[in-house]
């Protein structure tokens, strides 16, 4: 199993001695990842598929910011968040935001295909199958194009 913390993949993010609670955390990357969704041009069903196919009603939730649900994100969704936001950065350096929507959406070239640890597919398609290690996949390729 993968897991993660913001610190690994954001280490610049550390603030001296200032900490955040898990909440406000929570809070951050849950508005950060609707954000990148809507930029994203995501369908609703898509981010679900992001975020690890919570129920509709938890996910309504979450888009709407309410607390209970906030408390309640697993160690699974944090670190989904945690990948996402740290894919968006990461693109946000490589790419304008066309591009980025660009290079998310399509399909690579056969040579390509082989430099990609999830072959020919686009990389959004790879990602909305679900799996945290498929954002653990993105996240590495896009943070090894940047030369992280």
């Amino acid at each position: 199993m993968v897991t993660t913390r913001s610190l690994d993949v954001f280490p610049e993010s550390e603030l001296g001695d200032e900490t955040f609670s898990r909440e406000e955390q929570a809070e951050a990357l849950l508005k950060a990842f609707f954000s990148i969704a809507d930029e994203w041009g995501l369908a609703l069903n898509e981010a679900r598929a992001l975020l690890g196919n919570p129920g509709r009603s938890r996910f309504y939730d979450l888009r709407n910011g309410l607390k209970r649900a906030i408390h309640g994100l697993s160690d699974d969704e944090m670190d989904r968040l945690v990948y996402i936001t740290g894919i968006y950065y990461g693109l946000g350096i490589l790419f304008s935001p066309e591009n980025t929507l660009h290079w998310l959406r399509n399909e690579v070239t056969p040579v390509d295909r082989f430099a990609r640890p999830w072959g020919e597919g686009a990389p959004l398609i790879h990602m909305l199958t679900g799996k945290l290690e498929a954002l653990v996949d993105i996240y590495r390729y896009v943070n090894g194009m940047r030369g992280g």
